[in-house]
């Protein structure tokens, strides 16, 4: 019973800080953030470095004043900014997006990995839930449909861009 009352204040004491670093040097800012604590025995549960949010990174700890004398040494490590985060805040970084949600059917992509690599192609069809998109390549002579994972091309042209060009014609 005990040690589950000293995991659950563990647990409350732990806040999550934003550091502001050098933009493009995120990643590297939190592999030395995270030696550094190994090092001199901080216990820093988390370290998140997202794509999306440039020049800052955040960071799970218990003491904000022994992350702060650490992070004087780190060159890339600009400064911890005031105030901790909720949790909420950052949560839909932590949720890892669909390689197809930005695509819709009738865009134009190319295909960046496998046989059919460089090719253009037009998506006939979107299976989410096993994020597979169906094409069909601009350049074969007959239309065959090609099922392919979502990583493996690139937009061109969106169908939307090409209806707000008509639009804009008339």
């Amino acid at each position: 019973m005990n040690n589950t009352d000293s995991i659950q204040t563990d647990e409350e004491k732990t806040k999550i800080y934003t550091i502001k670093t050098q933009v493009g040097k995120e990643q590297n800012t939190a592999d030395m953030i995270n030696s550094r604590a190994a090092k001199s025995k901080i216990k820093i549960p988390s370290i998140l470095v997202t794509p999306e949010l440039r020049g800052y990174l955040f960071i799970e700890a218990y003491d904000k004043e022994r992350i702060k004398e650490m992070i004087k040494t780190i060159s890339y490590a600009r400064n911890i900014l005031e105030g901790d985060i909720p949790l909420e805040q950052i949560k839909h970084f932590l949720v890892p997006a669909s390689a197809v949600a930005k695509i819709s059917e009738g865009d134009v992509v190319e295909m960046v990995s496998g046989p059919f690599r460089g090719e253009t192609a037009k998506v006939t069809h979107i299976d989410d839930t096993k994020e597979e998109i169906t094409v069909e390549l601009f350049e074969s002579v007959v239309p065959i449909p090609i099922t392919v994972r979502g990583e493996q091309v690139r937009v061109i042209k969106r169908k939307e861009d090409e209806k707000k060009k008509e639009e804009k014609k008339e």
